[in-house]
C-alpha cells in the first residue's frame, strides 16, 4: 500500500480499479509531398474535419444527456475551433506553401499558436491552448483513419489516473457514467477537465507530479478528495476506514442538502444571502442545487478567449439573457472582462514590467472601447427579466467611472434607436480591490448602485504582497489588523450612503474567514458554488448578536496572529462543533 498526496480540487470519497491513460502524442515527423499531391492532403484534411465534428457533436449530446440544456460548452468550443475557417485555411497554407503532409501542417500550427499563448501568463489562456491542441490532436488521430486512442475498456466504473487529460477525453468518460474519480499529475484548477468534474460532482485531486508511475492499470484505489489523498492497494483495515469516510460523506451531503432548503438566518433570525460564482454559462444550471440564490459573480473571461464571442454582440446576448432567465428571479452579477491581471495580454500593448499595476481590466478596455462596447450593450440588452446588474473590475479613481457611465449612456441610445432597450436600467457596481477605491465610496452615492469585494486582491494590493511568491507569502493573510480596518471602513462607509456589499472573494467561501465578515455586518456572500452549503450550516449554528461582540474586540490587537487566535479560540468555545466537517473527514 501506497499514499500520493495531491490538491483536492473536486470533494469526494470513492474506491475502485484504477484506469491508467497514457495520454502522450505520437511524435509527428516531417514527411515532404510533391506538388501534385497537395489537393489529397487538402482531402484528407477535409474528410478528417467531417470526423473530428461528428465525434464532437457525439460528445456533446452524450454530455447533455447527462448535465442538461447548454452544459457542453466546453465542447462547443472545441466544435467551433474546427469550424474555424482562419485555423483550417492556415493549415492549408502550411500544407501548399511547406509541400508537407497534413499532419505536419497540422504540428506546425499547434505550434505558432502554443508559442503565442505561452507568452501570456494568463491560466485562462492556458485553457485556450488545451482546447486547441486537444482538437488538434483529434484532428491528427482522424487522419491515420485509426481514430483516437482511448482508455482501455474496463467493466464498470473506473478512477482514471493519467498525467493530463483534455477536456473532450474527460467529458467523453463522464458522460457515459463510467467515470468514479480522477487523479491528474498535472492539471489546472481553472481548466475546463477540473471545472467539469466539480459540475458532476466527480471526486478529483490534481498535481500528484507521479501519480501515473506508482499506480498499474486495475490497482485497487481509494480516493480521498476532501484531504486530496490516493491510497493505491488499500489494506483491509484502510478499506474499512475509507468506507466509514464515505459512509459519513455522504451522509454530510445529504445534511447540505436539507440545509439548502432553511431560510438564510441565524439562529438569532439575522438574514444572509448565498450567491454563487460561476465561470461558465452552464454551471448556471445547477447552483440553484447548491442552495445558490443567485449569481453574484459571472466571469466572462472566456468570452473573450473565442474571437467569434468577442465580436458578437448576439453572442452574448443569447448568454447573458439565458442565465438571467435561469436564475431568475435571484439577482445575475455580470462581471466585465477582467483581463490583464498579474500579466501581460494578448490585448494589451506589449508585455508589461508589472502588470499587477499596470493596463488590465475597466483600464485596457477603455483605452479599447470597441469591445468593451459591445459587452456592456450585450449586459444591457440582455436586461428584459429585470434580474442582471453589470460589475466594474480595478476601478481606481471616480473619472474611470464617468467614462463608464458615458458608454453606458451611449449604448443605451443605440438599443433605443435599435428598439432593443429593456424597461429596466442593469444596476451599475464596482469591485473594491484597490485602497484607493475604498476611500472614494463616500462620493460614489449617485454613481455606483453596490460594490462588491475581491479580497485577494484588495489585501495584496493593501499589504504589496503577491500571494504567489512564497518568499513573502506568509504576509498574504485576511487577519492582518490594517485589512480588518478596511474592511470596517467599507462596511460603514457603504452603509453610510444606503449601498449593499458583496464578499466575492476567496474569503466568501472560508468558515472562519466569512464569520468574521458576518460579524463585522456584512450580509451579502459569493463563492464557489461547493461551499455554499457548508457555509449555510456554519452560519445557521451561530448567533449574530454573540458573533458580533466578538468581531468588535479585534480592534484590540495589533497582529494577524493575535486575531485569528482570538478569532478562532472565541467561536469554538461558543461553538464547539463548528468544525464537525474536519474532524470527519
Amino acid at each position: 500500500m501506497i499514499r500520493i498526496k495531491g490538491k483536492a480540487v473536486s470533494p469526494g470519497i470513492v474506491m475502485g480499479k484504477a484506469m491508467l491513460y497514457d495520454s502522450a502524442r505520437e511524435v509527428i515527423r516531417p514527411e515532404k509531398i510533391a506538388e501534385k499531391s497537395v489537393e489529397r492532403e487538402i482531402w484528407r484534411l477535409e474528410n478528417a474535419v467531417k470526423k473530428t465534428q461528428a465525434q464532437l457533436k457525439k460528445i456533446n449530446r452524450d454530455l447533455q444527456k447527462v448535465m442538461g440544456r447548454d452544459s457542453a460548452l466546453i465542447i462547443e468550443t472545441q466544435y467551433m475551433l474546427i469550424q474555424d475557417n482562419h485555423l483550417l485555411d492556415e493549415i492549408k497554407v502550411a500544407i501548399k506553401g511547406n509541400l508537407v503532409k497534413a499532419e505536419w501542417a497540422i504540428k506546425e500550427t499547434e505550434k505558432k499558436y502554443l508559442r503565442i499563448f505561452n507568452t501570456i501568463p494568463d491560466l485562462s489562456f492556458k485553457t485556450k491552448s488545451n482546447d486547441i491542441s486537444d482538437v488538434l490532436s483529434r484532428l491528427i488521430e482522424n487522419l491515420k483513419r485509426s481514430g483516437r486512442s482511448s482508455p482501455a475498456a474496463h467493466p464498470g466504473q473506473v478512477i482514471l489516473v493519467a498525467d493530463d487529460i483534455t477536456p473532450s477525453e474527460a467529458a467523453k468518460l463522464m458522460g457515459s457514467n463510467k467515470l468514479l474519480g480522477l487523479v491528474l499529475n498535472k492539471g489546472g484548477e481553472t481548466s475546463h477537465t477540473v471545472i467539469l468534474a466539480r459540475t458532476m460532482g466527480i471526486p478529483a485531486i490534481m498535481d500528484t507530479a507521479n501519480a501515473t508511475e506508482s499506480i498499474a492499470d486495475g490497482d485497487e484505489l481509494a480516493l480521498d478528495s476532501i484531504n486530496g489523498e490516493v491510497i493505491v492497494q488499500p489494506t483491509q483495515a484502510v478499506v474499512a476506514e475509507i468506507t466509514i469516510k464515505s459512509e459519513k460523506y455522504q451522509i454530510y451531503r445529504e445534511q447540505l442538502k436539507t440545509l439548502s432548503q432553511l431560510p438564510e438566518l441565524t439562529r438569532d433570525h439575522h438574514q444572509f444571502h448565498l450567491y454563487a460564482n460561476i465561470e461558465l454559462p452552464f454551471e448556471s444550471e445547477i447552483v440553484q442545487a447548491y442552495g445558490a440564490k443567485g449569481i453574484g459573480l459571472f466571469h466572462t473571461e472566456f468570452m473573450y478567449l473565442d474571437d467569434k464571442m468577442n465580436l458578437a454582440e448576439e453572442a452574448q446576448y443569447l448568454i447573458y439573457k439565458s442565465i438571467a432567465q435561469n436564475i431568475f428571479p435571484h439577482p445575475l452579477v455580470v462581471r466585465t472582462y477582467d483581463l490583464g491581471r498579474d500579466k501581460s495580454d494578448a490585448a494589451a500593448p506589449g508585455r508589461e514590467e508589472n502588470p499587477s499595476l499596470g493596463l488590465m481590466a475597466v483600464r485596457m478596455f477603455l483605452k479599447k472601447k470597441e469591445a468593451f462596447k459591445i459587452q456592456i450593450k450585450a449586459i444591457q440588452r440582455a436586461n428584459s427579466s429585470g434580474n442582471i446588474r453589470i460589475l466594474f473590475p480595478m476601478i481606481t479613481e471616480i473619472e474611470e467611472i464617468h467614462a463608464i457611465r458615458a458608454i453606458m449612456a451611449e449604448t443605451k441610445e443605440e438599443l433605443l434607436h435599435e428598439g432593443h432597450y429593456p424597461k429596466k436600467d442593469v444596476a451599475v457596481g464596482i469591485m473594491l480591490e484597490i485602497p484607493a477605491a475604498v476611500r472614494l465610496i463616500r462620493y460614489l452615492k449617485d454613481d455606483v448602485d453596490f460594490f462588491s469585494i475581491g479580497t485577494n486582491d484588495l489585501i495584496q494590493y493593501l499589504l504589496a504582497v503577491d500571494r504567489n511568491n512564497s518568499e513573502v507569502a506568509y504576509l498574504f493573510s485576511p487577519f492582518h489588523p490594517a485589512f480588518v480596518h478596511i474592511l470596517k471602513e467599507i462596511r460603514q462607509e457603504a452603509a453610510r450612503i444606503g449601498k449593499e456589499v458583496t464578499i466575492c472573494g476567496e474569503m466568501a467561501g472560508k468558515c472562519f474567514q466569512a464569520l468574521m465578515l458576518l460579524g463585522m455586518g456584512f450580509t451579502h456572500f459569493s463563492m464557489n458554488a461547493m461551499a455554499i452549503a457548508e457555509i449555510k450550516r456554519v452560519f445557521t449554528q451561530i448567533h449574530y448578536s454573540r458573533l458580533r461582540k466578538i468581531v468588535a474586540e479585534l480592534d484590540r490587537f495589533s497582529s494577524r496572529t493575535e486575531i485569528e487566535e482570538y478569532l478562532t479560540e472565541s467561536l469554538l468555545k461558543l461553538y464547539p462543533d463548528l468544525l464537525i466537517r474536519q474532524r470527519l473527514f
